[in-house]
């Protein structure tokens, strides 16, 4: 068996720096050949981040290691005697759901997707390209960057899955059963709901398929990916089941809170004009708001006392959050979408769209939904040099610094028309 790579103790290190934790990766694969090959690649890479490799050539094995050890990403191959991948991976979500659950396998059927959906937060095809491989581990263990709260990770990682509108459910289980449906018309539906979209840009930007570039839009993905398989992710998630959550919160309308993403999105989408990055930020808007949705589905009574707490203070939603979560939807939204592998670009302005990325100096995507998200619900939001504590305004010293405070007034006039094409039917909590 390979051995496990240690990191050298802190006494060794010519740095006085304090070095970042070590990350643990348990690797679990029957073939003792494809063990080794994997540690002989990565034995570079170790060298120059705090990674901790250990290797088991079976589930039993594997579970043994993490009564002793915690471990921050699982890589699990499918197919293996005695217990398959996917049974590991449904041991290690209920003894340890803050790891990142990572499948390996040489096949794509629409059986092994039933099965393994509900459970792997990404998929690596076998034989694995050694650079998707290393950008896949580099990524999620960056992801304690974006959520640093061990108790909120659980909370993410506990489960797959996400809860959809009812509306959204009866139309795409129509369109699924109806022979003739194109997958435009299946697009259409699923780029409607937040839920949906984000499982099917899950298993897209996964190294599952072994894209030659990445899939930029909703549509593209549904197309790519054909109508049985979007039948198999519909499947696995069980939507119906979802349906009281909303009902369980007064006053949270998931329609709403996707009617406002959609706003936000197309708006962001326009103040980046010709610049690169339109179709992530188009995704980004619309997936904004996913980690309400966890909240929402895994937290339910904490997020309601957020949601009237902010309603009836007249103050932004992610301040009660931090007062009763310790982080914000925007940050479990980002850590989801990283665990499930979107792309960076995606995940960075998911997780920063409720404000300014301290730093910055170009008008990027997060940057744009930062603005968007705040004018899709206001265009005459107020714009402030320091914005106060439990204040709704655009922060305009960061406007610029980024050099387009005066594209402001201009911006505010996008908004209002953005806003006369699509109107929420209720009022959304404020962001």
């Amino acid at each position: 068996m390979p051995a496990s790579s240690q990191i050298p103790p802190s006494s060794e290190r010519r740095s006085s720096r304090r070095e970042p934790e070590a990350q643990r990766i348990l690797f679990v694969d029957d073939d003792e050949l494809i063990l080794r090959s994997i540690e002989r690649v990565l034995r570079r890479r170790v060298q120059q981040a705090p990674w901790e490799l250990h290797f088991a050539t079976d589930g039993d094995v594997a579970l043994r290691l993490m009564e002793q050890k915690a471990f921050d990403v699982i890589v699990a191959d499918a197919e293996m005697p005695r217990m398959s991948g996917t049974g590991l991976l449904r041991r290690v979500q209920e003894t340890n759901p803050g790891a990142v659950r990572i499948l390996m396998s040489g096949h794509t059927g629409l059986e092994m997707l039933r099965s393994a959906l509900p459970l792997a937060h990404q998929f690596i095809s076998k034989p694995c390209d050694v650079q998707l491989l290393t950008s896949t581990l580099e990524n999620a263990c960056g992801l304690r960057s974006i959520l640093n709260r061990p108790e909120l990770r659980t909370l993410v990682g506990s489960s797959n899955e996400l809860p959809s509108a009812p509306r959204t459910y009866v139309e795409i289980s129509t369109a699924l059963n109806n022979p003739h449906a194109s997958t435009r018309t299946v697009a259409e539906i699923v780029e409607r709901d937040i839920a949906l979209s984000a499982r099917v840009l899950q298993l897209v930007s996964s190294g599952f398929y072994g894209l030659p570039r990445q899939v930029n839009s909703v549509g593209g993905a549904v197309a790519f990916l054909g109508v049985e398989v979007i039948k198999a992710i519909v499947l696995s998630i069980e939507v119906s089941k979802m349906f009281p959550v909303s009902r369980a919160i007064p006053d949270f309308s998931i329609e709403v809170l996707q009617q406002r993403s959609t706003l936000a999105a197309q708006l962001a989408k326009r103040l980046l004009g010709h610049e690169s990055g339109g179709e992530s930020v188009l995704i980004a808007g619309m997936l904004q708001d996913v980690g309400q949705l966890i909240f929402a589905a895994r937290a339910a009574q904490r997020f309601a006392i957020a949601l009237s707490s902010s309603a009836r203070a007249k103050t932004p939603l992610y301040e009660a959050e931090l007062e009763l979560f310790g982080s914000t939807h925007a940050e479990v939204g980002g850590y989801l979408l990283g665990l499930w592998g979107l792309p960076t670009r995606i995940v960075h302005a998911v997780a920063h769209h409720l404000e300014p990325v301290a730093g910055t100096r170009v008008f990027d995507a997060a940057a744009a939904l930062y603005v968007g998200n705040l004018l899709s619900q206001n265009p005459d939001v107020p714009a402030l040099d320091q914005v106060p504590a439990r204040t709704t305004a655009i922060d305009l010293s960061y406007l610029r610094a980024l050099g387009v405070a005066h594209q402001l007034e201009d911006w505010r006039r996008m908004a209002r028309e953005v806003a006369a094409g699509v109107a929420p039917s209720r009022v959304a909590a404020r962001a």
